[in-house]
C-alpha cells in the first residue's frame, strides 16, 4: 500500500496518466484484499475514468475485472454483472483466452451469489474448458472451488466434495494459499449441508486459521458464520452468538453486506430459539431491510437488463456466425461448380493429350528405328576409326621415337662440335694475339683485330650452344637463391665494359624471400636479361640510360623478376619472335640471337613464365614469374 500511494503521488505530480491508472488499480486491489470493497470500488472507478479518457483499453479491461469482483463482494450484483460483461466483451475483442476464462469465472461467481446456480455452473465450466486448453492450471483450481460451491447450491454435495478433496490433495504439494483457504471453506459448507457436523467444523477451523494468517477477512467472516451455525445446531447458543459476533464485527468493518445480512438472519433465529423475541424481531427487521437493499426490484430489473443485453449480444454473434456459415457454404457451392467444370475441362484436355501422345509415340517409334540403324552405322564407323587411331598412334609413337633420337643426336652433335671447334678456335685467337704483338703494320693490325673479334663471337656462340645442351639435359636442383649476389656479378660484368660505365643501374630486391630453385638456371635468366639491357642501351648523348631491376614476391608461391631499360627498344614487328632461336631484335645486334632463347628455355624448364611489355613511359620491360621449388 505504501509504495502504491507513493507511486500515485509521483504520477499526479508529473501528470503521468498511465502511471496514475496503475497506481489507482494497485491501491484498489490492496483494499479489496483487506476486505474494504467500498473503498476499493472508489479507486477502481477513478482509474477506469482515466483509462477511458486516454483510451488505455488494456488497463480498462483489467480495472473492469477488479471492479466487478469488488462490486460482487460488496453485494452490488447488478453492477458486478454489468461490469464483468463489459470486461468480457473487451477481452473477446482482443481474443485473450486466459483473460476470457477469468471473466467467465467471475461472471459465474455473480450468478452463484444471486443463487442462479445453473448459469453459474455454465460459466464455470466454460472457464475451466478454456483454462485447460491453454494449460492455465492455477486458474483451473480456483474455478473448481467455485464450481464446488455451485454444486452445493444445487444440492449435489458429493460432487462438491470431490472437487474440494481433489484441490486439497493438490495443495499438499503446493498451491496458492487463497485456493487452499477457499477449498477448506467449501468442503466445510458441503459437510455442513450433508449433516457431517464434526467434519464441517474441522474444515472451517483449518480455513479460518489460514485466513487469519493471510488476513483474508472476507473468508474469515464466512467461516465464523458457519461455526456459529454448527454451535447453534448443537444447541450451544452462547458459543454461536460469540462466533456470530466476531463474524459481524469483521463484516461491518469491511462492509460485507451479503454476510451482514446473513448474520442478521442467524441472530434472529438464535434469539427466537432462546425465547428472546424482542431481540429476534430487531434482527429480523435489520435482515429484511438489508435484504431489500441487496435484492430490490431495481437491482433485479438491472440484472435482467444486463442478462438480456448479453443475450442479445450472443444472439447477434450467433446470427453473424450463421451468416458467415451461409456465405461459406455458398462460396463452397460456387467453388464446387467451378471445380466440376475444371475437372471436365481437364478430362477433355487429357483425352486430347492422350490422342496426341499416341501420334507422337508412333512417330517416336519410327524415329527409334531410324536411330537404331544410324547407331549400327556409327558402331561400324567407330570400329573403323578405332583401327585408324591405333595405326596413327603407332605412327605417332614411331615419329616421337625418331624425333627423340634426332634431338639426342643433335644435342650430341652440338656438344661434340662445340668441343671440337673450340680447340682450333682457341689456337686461332692465340695466333692473332701473338701476331698483334709482333707486327707493326697498321693495316695488318686492323685485320688481326677483326679476326680476333670474330673468333671471340664464334666462341660465345659455341658457349651458348653448350648452355642449350646443358639446359635440355640437366636435372633441376633445389638450392637457396641469393638474387643480390647473382645481380652483383651480372651487373659488374657489364659495368666493366666501356659503354656499361655510363648506364645507371637501380636494384630493388625484397628482403626475406627465402626463394629456392635451380641456381644455374636462375643465373642464365638474370645474366642474359641484364646483358641484353646493357647491350641495347640508347647511345644518344641527350638520353641518360638506365636499367631498373626488381625482385619481389607475387603471390604465396611465386616471385617476379623485372628488368626495365630505356634503350633502343624492340620493334613490334619482331616482338613476337624475339624468344626464337637465332632471332635478332635489332640490326645493331652483333650477337647470334641466342640470349633470349636461352632465357625462355631456362624459364620453361623451371615451369615459369616470361613476357615482354612496354611501361607507360614506353620503356622495355621483361617480366619473369618463377614458382618456389618444392
Amino acid at each position: 500500500m505504501y509504495f502504491a500511494e507513493i507511486t500515485h503521488d509521483i504520477a499526479e505530480g508529473e501528470g503521468d496518466s498511465l502511471l496514475m491508472v496503475r497506481a489507482q488499480n494497485a491501491i484498489g486491489w490492496v483494499y479489496q484484499q483487506k476486505g474494504f470493497n467500498q473503498i476499493a470500488i472508489e479507486y477502481y472507478k477513478k482509474g477506469l475514468a482515466i483509462s477511458r479518457r486516454n483510451k488505455y483499453q488494456d488497463r480498462e479491461r483489467h480495472i473492469l475485472n477488479n471492479l466487478g469482483v469488488a462490486y460482487n463482494n460488496n453485494g452490488q450484483y447488478d453492477s458486478a454483472l454489468k461490469v464483468h460483461f463489459e470486461s468480457l466483451a473487451l477481452r473477446e475483442k482482443y481474443n485473450d483466452e486466459r483473460e476470457i476464462a477469468i471473466s467467465a469465472n467471475n461472471i459465474g461467481l455473480v450468478y452463484y451469489r444471486i443463487k442462479d446456480y445453473r448459469k453459474a455452473i455454465d460459466f464455470f465450466r466454460r472457464s475451466i474448458k478454456i483454462k485447460q486448453s491453454i494449460g492455465y492450471n492455477d486458474g483451473v483450481e480456483v474455478t473448481l472451488v467455485n464450481l464446488g460451491l455451485c454444486y452445493i447450491g444445487v444440492g449435489d454435495y458429493s460432487q462438491a466434495l470431490k472437487n474440494f478433496d481433489r484441490i486439497i490433495e493438490i495443495c499438499k504439494t503446493g498451491c496458492a494459499k487463497e485456493i487452499e483457504i477457499n477449498s477448506y471453506n467449501g468442503a466445510g459448507i458441503a459437510y455442513f449441508q450433508m449433516g457431517a457436523i464434526e467434519k464441517a467444523k474441522e474444515s472451517f477451523a483449518i480455513s479460518n486459521k489460514l485466513a487469519r494468517q493471510m488476513d483474508y477477512k472476507g473468508v474469515e467472516v464466512i467461516n465464523l458464520y458457519y461455526l456459529a451455525q454448527i454451535e447453534f445446531t448443537k444447541g450451544f447458543s452462547e458459543k454461536a452468538i460469540n462466533y456470530l459476533s466476531k463474524s459481524m464485527g469483521i463484516a461491518e468493518v469491511i462492509n460485507y453486506r451479503e454476510w451482514i445480512r446473513n448474520n442478521f438472519e442467524l441472530f434472529g433465529q438464535i434469539y427466537a430459539e432462546s425465547k428472546d423475541f424482542e431481540s429476534a424481531y430487531v434482527y429480523q427487521k435489520k435482515y429484511d431491510s438489508l435484504n431489500r437493499q441487496i435484492l430490490n426490484e431495481e437491482v433485479i430489473r438491472n440484472l435482467a437488463n444486463v442478462q438480456i443485453a448479453y443475450q442479445e449480444k450472443e444472439n447477434l454473434e450467433t446470427i453473424n456466425l450463421q451468416r458467415t456459415e451461409l456465405t461459406r457454404r455458398t462460396t463452397l457451392l460456387v467453388l464446387s461448380v467451378i471445380i466440376i467444370f475444371l475437372a471436365l475441362a481437364i478430362l477433355i484436355l487429357l483425352f486430347r493429350n492422350n490422342q496426341h501422345r499416341k501420334k507422337v509415340n508412333r512417330k517416336l517409334s519410327d524415329a527409334n528405328e531410324t536411330i537404331e540403324k544410324q547407331n549400327a552405322e556409327l558402331t561400324n564407323m567407330n570400329l573403323v576409326l578405332e583401327e585408324r587411331v591405333k595405326e596413327r598412334t603407332q605412327e605417332l609413337n614411331a615419329s616421337n621415337a625418331a624425333l627423340l633420337k634426332s634431338n639426342t643426336e643433335l644435342d650430341n652433335f652440338i656438344y661434340k662440335t662445340s668441343h671440337d671447334i673450340r680447340g682450333p678456335l682457341a689456337t686461332l685467337q692465340g695466333m692473332c694475339n701473338v701476331a698483334l704483338m709482333d707486327i707493326e703494320d697498321q693495316k695488318s693490325i686492323e685485320y688481326f683485330n677483326k679476326l680476333g673479334k670474330t673468333a671471340q663471337r664464334l666462341n660465345e656462340i659455341l658457349s651458348k650452344l653448350l648452355v642449350i645442351n646443358q639446359i635440355n639435359n640437366s636435372l633441376i636442383s633445389d638450392e637457396p637463391i641469393d638474387f643480390e649476389s647473382i645481380l652483383r656479378v651480372a651487373v659488374n660484368d657489364q659495368k666493366n665494359t666501356e659503354n656499361g660505365k655510363k648506364i645507371c643501374v637501380k636494384e630493388e630486391i625484397e628482403t626475406s624471400l627465402n626463394f629456392r630453385s635451380d641456381e644455374d638456371l636462375v643465373k642464365i635468366i638474370v645474366t642474359n636479361l641484364v646483358t641484353n639491357a646493357f647491350k641495347f642501351h640508347n647511345t644518344s648523348e641527350r638520353v641518360e640510360s638506365f636499367v631498373h631491376i626488381s625482385v619481389a614476391r607475387c603471390g604465396q608461391e611465386q616471385i617476379c623478376l623485372q628488368v626495365i631499360d630505356n634503350g633502343i627498344g624492340i620493334d613490334e614487328k619482331v616482338s613476337s619472335k624475339i624468344f626464337e632461336i637465332f632471332s635478332k631484335a635489332s640490326d645493331m645486334s652483333d650477337t647470334a640471337g641466342l640470349g633470349l632463347y636461352l632465357v625462355k628455355l631456362a624459364v620453361e624448364k623451371l615451369e615459369g613464365q616470361i613476357k615482354l611489355t612496354k611501361t607507360e613511359e614506353g620503356h622495355t620491360c621483361f617480366s619473369v614469374i618463377l614458382p618456389y621449388y618444392h
